[in-house]
C-alpha cells in the first residue's frame, strides 16, 4: 500500500493503528477531507490481482518429510487465493463505498462538527438523534452480497479490507491539530438469534477491543432499551469515522422474533441514508426472502448494486483455479493434472471453491495415511463418499441446476477440516503402531528361532554328526517348518535328514564298488579268452578294438586310445 507501508505504528489491543500520511488526490471530489487522503490509493486490477493473489510457498524436499509433518504442511493450501473478475468487483465497490460514505462526513466541514455535536447533546439529554436532511445520503452506498456458504465470501471480503489499515490515528492536518481515529471499517458478526441489542452489544465490545474504550459497560447495560443502544450506536459510528460497518451472516435475521428484522435492517438503512455510513451485508440464500419481502421497500442505499454469488462455472475460471491449486501436492509421487481429475474434482465439488479445496486436502491425506503416496480418482471419490456425506444432497442440487431444488437447501454445512485430519491422522497412527508390533513379533521370533537353532546344532554336534553337514541341515529345516513346532520336532526332523543323508552316502559307494568289480570281471574274462585262442593278451585286446596301434591313433589324429569302451556286449 503505497504510503502506509513505510509508516510508523503502534501495536494498540491487538490491532496496527497507523499514523496518518495524506496524499493528493487524483479524484477532485476527495480534496481536502483528511478521512479519504490518509487511505491508501485507489488502485489500479493489476495492483488489486498482485496484492490479493496468494501463493503459499513450496519446496519439493517437503515431500520425503515424515506423515505427521506433511499434515502440517498441507494446511497451507487454507492461504491460496485466485482472484477472479468478482473479486476484481468487490475491490472497486468497496473502495468507492468507503469514499462515498466519507465525502460529505469531512471532520474539516462546519456541518459534520454541528451534526456530532448536536448527536452526542442529544444522548447525554436522553433524546433521539435528529433526523437531519444531509448530503450524505445522497453519497453513502450500501450493498449486499449474497451466496452459498463456502464460495469464498467471507475470504473475499477479508482479502480486500487487508488493503485497509483498520485504523488510522490524525494529529495534524494542513498544519492544524487534529486529533481524530479514524476507523475504515468494522466487522461484525449478525448474532445467531438475530437480536438487534445482541448486534448492538457486539459493537460496543468491538469497539473496545480497537480503542480500549469502555463502551460496553457504559452502553451495554440491562437498563438501556434497544432503541437506545441504537442511538448510542449511530453515534459512536460517525463519532469515529466508520468508513464501512460489515455485517456478515446476515441470514440469522431468520431467527429474530416478530418484527425483530424488520426493526435491523431499517436501522441499516438509518445509517446509510442518515449518518452516511455503509453497510455492506453478507448472507447465504437463506437470507434472500428477508431482503426480498421485509427490506426491498425501506432499503434506498443500495446504490452499488447487490452481488450475488453462485458455484463457479466449469469455464476457464475453474481451470485456473484447478491449476493453481494442483502444484500443491505433498504426496511422494507427483500426480499430473489431467482433464479427467479436474472434470472429476468440479462433479464431486460442484465448483464450492471451500469443498474443492478441502477435498483436495483430504485426498492428499487419505493418499498418505494408506501408504499410497499418489492422488487417484480413486481416492478422491472415496473422500468425497466418506467426508461430503453431509452436503451431498445440496451437491446434487446445484448439479441438477434447478432452482426449486436448490432452494430447499439454504445453506451447506461447512466441512470441518480439523475433525478429517484427525480421523486419518488416527489411522496413520494406528497403522504404525501395528507396524511397530509387527517388527517387534518379528524381532522376538528371530531371537527365539536363533536360540533354537543354537540348542539343535549344539545336540548334534554332541551327537558325532559331521559340523558341516548339521548345520546345512538345521538350516533347510528352518527354512522349511520355521521354529515354532518346537524343539523336540525340529531335532527330530534335522536327524533324519542328516541320517537319509548318510543313507544316500552309502549307496553311492555301494554303487561305485560295484562299478569297480564288474570292471575287473571283465577283464579277468578277457584274458580267459585270450589264453583260449593262444594269443596274447594284446593282440586280442587289438582285436577286440578295445586298444589301439599308438602310430595308427597318431596319425588318424585322435589324442589318446580308449583302453575300455563305455558299451561292451558280453
Amino acid at each position: 500500500m503505497q504510503g502506509l507501508a513505510a509508516n510508523e505504528s503502534q501495536i494498540l489491543y491487538g490491532e496496527d493503528i497507523v499514523d496518518a500520511i495524506y496524499s493528493d488526490q487524483i479524484v477532485q471530489d476527495y480534496e481536502s477531507n483528511p478521512l479519504i487522503e490518509a487511505l491508501p490509493p485507489i488502485f489500479t486490477e493489476d495492483e488489486v490481482i498482485e496484492q490479493i493473489l496468494v501463493f503459499p510457498p513450496f519446496n519439493e524436499k517437503e515431500r520425503k518429510l515424515n506423515p505427521s509433518y506433511r499434515f502440517h504442511c498441507i494446511q497451507r493450501l487454507f492461504q491460496y487465493f485466485q482472484p477472479f473478475e468478482k473479486h476484481l468487483d468487490l475491490e472497486q465497490r468497496i473502495s468507492r463505498a468507503i469514499r462515498q460514505g466519507y465525502l460529505h462526513r469531512n471532520p474539516m466541514k462546519k456541518e459534520e462538527v454541528m451534526r456530532v455535536h448536536e448527536s452526542y447533546k442529544a444522548i447525554k439529554e436522553g433524546k433521539f438523534i435528529k433526523n437531519y436532511q444531509t448530503e450524505a445520503k445522497r453519497t453513502a452506498a450500501g450493498f449486499t452480497i449474497i451466496g452459498l456458504s463456502g464460495i469464498g465470501k467471507t475470504t473475499a471480503i477479508e482479502r480486500v479490507l487487508s488493503f485497509y489499515p483498520q485504523i488510522i490515528r490524525h494529529q495534524e492536518y494542513q498544519r492544524r491539530p487534529f486529533q481524530f481515529t479514524q476507523i475504515c471499517w468494522m466487522k461484525l458478526d449478525c448474532p445467531f438469534d438475530g437480536s438487534l441489542k445482541g448486534l448492538c452489544m457486539s459493537f460496543f465490545s468491538e469497539l473496545d477491543r480497537l480503542l480500549g474504550s469502555n463502551y460496553l459497560n457504559k452502553f451495554g447495560s440491562q437498563k438501556n432499551t434497544t432503541d437506545l443502544m441504537m442511538q448510542r450506536m449511530a453515534h459512536l459510528a460517525s463519532r469515529h469515522g466508520i468508513g464501512l460497518l460489515i455485517i456478515d451472516e446476515i441470514q440469522h435475521l431468520s431467527l429474530s422474533k416478530s418484527g425483530g428484522s424488520d426493526k435491523m435492517l431499517n436501522f441499516f438503512v438509518t445509517l446509510v441514508n442518515t449518518i452516511g455510513i455503509p453497510v455492506l451485508m453478507v448472507g447465504t440464500n437463506k437470507a434472500i426472502s428477508i431482503l426480498q419481502s421485509e427490506f426491498r421497500q425501506a432499503r434506498r442505499g443500495s446504490g452499488q448494486g447487490d452481488m450475488v454469488w453462485s458455484q463457479m462455472p466449469k469455464d476457464e475460471s475453474w481451470d485456473l483455479f484447478v491449476e493453481g491449486m494442483w502444484e500443491y501436492q505433498w504426496t511422494l509421487n507427483f500426480t499430473e493434472l489431467t482433464n479427467e481429475l479436474s472434470d472429476f474434482l468440479y462433479e464431486e465439488s460442484q465448483g464450492v471453491l471451500d469443498i474443492s479445496i478441502k477435498l483436495f486436502m483430504l485426498s492428499q491425506i487419505r493418499a498418505i495415511a494408506s501408504g499410497e503416496e499418489k492422488i487417484t480418482k480413486q481416492i478422491i471419490k472415496k473422500v468425497a463418499s466418506d467426508s461430503l456425506r453431509l452436503v451431498k444432497p445440496m451437491l446434487e442440487a446445484l448439479k441438477s441446476g434447478i432452482p426449486s431444488e436448490i432452494a430447499k437447501y439454504e445453506d451447506i454445512r461447512p466441512i470441518d477440516i480439523d475433525e478429517e485430519v484427525e480421523k486419518y491422522k488416527a489411522s496413520i497412527d494406528m497403522q504404525k503402531k501395528i507396524r511397530i508390533q509387527k517388527k517387534l513379533q518379528r524381532q522376538k521370533c528371530h531371537k527365539k528361532e536363533q536360540s533354537l537353532l543354537e540348542e539343535v546344532t549344539l545336540q548334534l554336534l554332541a551327537m558325532d554328526f559331521d559340523p558341516k553337514e548339521v548345520q546345512s541341515a538345521v538350516r533347510k529345516v528352518f527354512n522349511k517348518i520355521g521354529g515354532n513346532l518346537g524343539k523336540p520336532t525340529v531335532l527330530k526332523e534335522v536327524i533324519k535328514l542328516l541320517i537319509n543323508k548318510d543313507e544316500k552316502k552309502e549307496e553311492r559307494k555301494d554303487k561305485k564298488k560295484k562299478a569297480i568289480l564288474s570292471s575287473e570281471n571283465y577283464l579277468v574274462l578277457l584274458l580267459q579268452e585270450a589264453r583260449k585262442k593262444k594269443q596274447s593278451v594284446h593282440e586280442y585286446f587289438l582285436d577286440k578294438d578295445i586298444i589301439k596301434q599308438p602310430l595308427n591313433e597318431f596319425w588318424e589324429g585322435k589324442e589318446n586310445a580308449t583302453l575300455v569302451p563305455h558299451s561292451v556286449s558280453r
